[in-house]
């Protein structure tokens, strides 16, 4: 007994995955390394996706309820923990800060326009540098152009005003 691609069908569905709705043409893109790089060079859809994946799996470790908003939103998930709901937004941090070493940069604009505690509860940034990901509350990043994420000390020992991901770590 043959299936409509010609392969063998299994009779009794065992280990059959049925997927509605998903288009059987889709190709992930290939990512492909640089000369002399020994790491690919990812894009930012790529990254996005890595941030919301290890979002997602670190909710389900934490027992949280995620929904995603069916019309365009300024935030990307809803969390709900025991009852209580926060707008998230989910972020990538793996540019390097220009000016000093053990931070990394975080831009805050989408589409020119500054995130605001009225739109956004809670940002949920993926480290890739320490392979976590971190909870920011809207007072740290309310109308701001973007943050730097230290996961090191500072040199100089300056310890306000600095935000170490050690200490947001959800």
């Amino acid at each position: 007994m043959r299936g409509d691609d010609g392969r063998k069908a299994n009779p009794r569905g065992v280990g059959v995955v049925l997927m509605v709705g998903v288009d059987k043409s889709f190709r992930p893109p290939r990512i492909q390394p640089v000369a002399g790089s020994p790491k690919p060079i990812l894009s930012t859809e790529q990254k996005g996706q890595i941030a919301l994946a290890k979002v997602l799996i670190e909710a389900a470790r934490k027992g949280v309820v995620v929904s995603q908003p069916t019309t365009p939103a300024r935030y990307d998930l809803i969390l709900d923990m025991g009852g209580s709901f926060h707008r998230a937004q989910v972020k990538y941090a793996g540019g390097k800060s220009p000016r000093s070493q053990g931070a990394v940069r975080l831009d805050l604009r989408k589409r020119k326009k500054c995130y605001t505690r009225e739109e956004v509860d809670v940002l949920l940034v993926y480290v890739p540098g320490i392979d976590k990901v971190c909870w920011f509350p809207a007072d740290l990043f309310h109308n701001r152009t973007g943050l730097f994420v230290r996961l090191l000390p500072a040199r100089n020992g300056q310890k306000s005003k600095c935000l170490m991901a050690d200490e947001f770590v959800w």
